[in-house]
C-alpha cells in the first residue's frame, strides 16, 4: 500500500487545508498510522467520488479510505478492510423548518451527494420521488443548496453533517433528529490483493490496540 485513494471534500473525514494545501482529516491520519504500523509511506491521490473505484480497479491507486460505508453492493465489486468507524445517516435542514423527520421529507427537495448511502438512503423512504432528490458531486455542494435555499435539506453522515454546522454558525441549519441508519466505513482494496487485506487488518488492529486510534479519534471528534 502506497498510494491511496481519497475524495477530499468531506470535512472532517478528509479534506485540503486551504492554509498549508494539505490533505487532513481523521481518514488521512488513521490511514498515515496504518501504513507507519506496516512500515510503507502513504501517498493520498485526491479524486472525485465517483471515480473512486475505477481508479482502484485500474490499478491507479492501492486502496481506497474516504469514508465509504461497507455494503453489499460495493463489497461485490471490492474488499473491505474490518470496519474501523460507525457513522449514520442524519438529515440537516435550515432552523424553523417543518420538516421534523424522514417522513417529511418524501414531498420537499432533498440534497444529496450522488451514488452515496445518503442518496441511497433517501430513495428507500417510503413515497420519495427522485425528482425530489437533488444529486451534487460533493456533499459541500449540497450545503451550499440547502443555504441558497434550493433544497429544503440535506441527508448526510452525522459527523460531516455535525462539522459543517460548527464551521458555519451563520448558515443557520441545525440537524433534524439523531441518525436514522447505521454504518461502517471500511477500507477497500482489489478483490485479488488478499496480502494487502490481511496487512492493513492486522495494522488497524494495532492501531486500536495502541490507543492511537482513540487519540486520533478524540483529535477529530473530542472525547465521548
Amino acid at each position: 500500500m502506497h498510494v491511496v485513494g481519497s475524495e477530499a471534500a468531506y470535512a472532517p473525514f478528509e479534506f485540503v487545508d486551504e492554509k498549508t494545501g494539505e490533505y487532513r482529516g481523521f481518514d488521512i491520519d488513521l490511514i498515515n498510522a496504518i501504513g507507519k504500523e506496516m512500515g510503507v509511506k502513504v501517498e493520498i491521490k485526491n479524486i472525485a467520488w465517483d471515480g473512486l473505484r475505477p481508479a482502484l480497479l485500474n490499478k491507479e491507486i492501492d486502496c481506497i479510505i474516504s469514508a465509504m460505508t461497507i455494503t453489499d453492493e460495493r463489497a461485490q465489486v471490492v474488499t473491505f478492510s474490518d470496519p474501523y468507524f460507525t457513522a449514520g445517516q442524519v438529515i440537516c435542514a435550515r432552523k424553523g423548518s417543518t420538516i421534523k423527520g424522514v417522513a417529511d421529507l418524501v414531498n420537499v427537495k432533498v440534497g444529496v451527494q450522488a451514488n452515496t448511502t445518503g442518496h441511497y438512503a433517501v430513495q428507500k423512504i417510503e413515497g420519495m420521488k427522485d425528482e425530489n432528490i437533488s444529486k451534487f458531486e460533493t456533499t459541500p455542494d449540497a450545503f451550499q443548496a440547502l443555504i441558497n435555499g434550493s433544497v429544503h435539506a440535506v441527508v448526510a453522515d452525522i459527523p460531516v453533517v455535525l462539522e459543517f454546522i460548527k464551521n458555519n454558525p451563520t448558515a443557520n441549519v441545525t440537524t433534524i433528529g439523531g441518525a436514522f441508519t447505521v454504518e461502517y466505513y471500511g477500507i477497500a482494496m482489489r478483490k485479488e490483493d488478499t496480502e494487502l487485506h490481511a496487512k492493513i487488518n492486522q495494522a488497524l488492529a494495532k492501531v486500536k490496540a495502541s490507543g492511537e486510534y482513540q487519540a486520533i479519534y478524540e483529535k477529530w471528534f473530542g472525547k465521548g
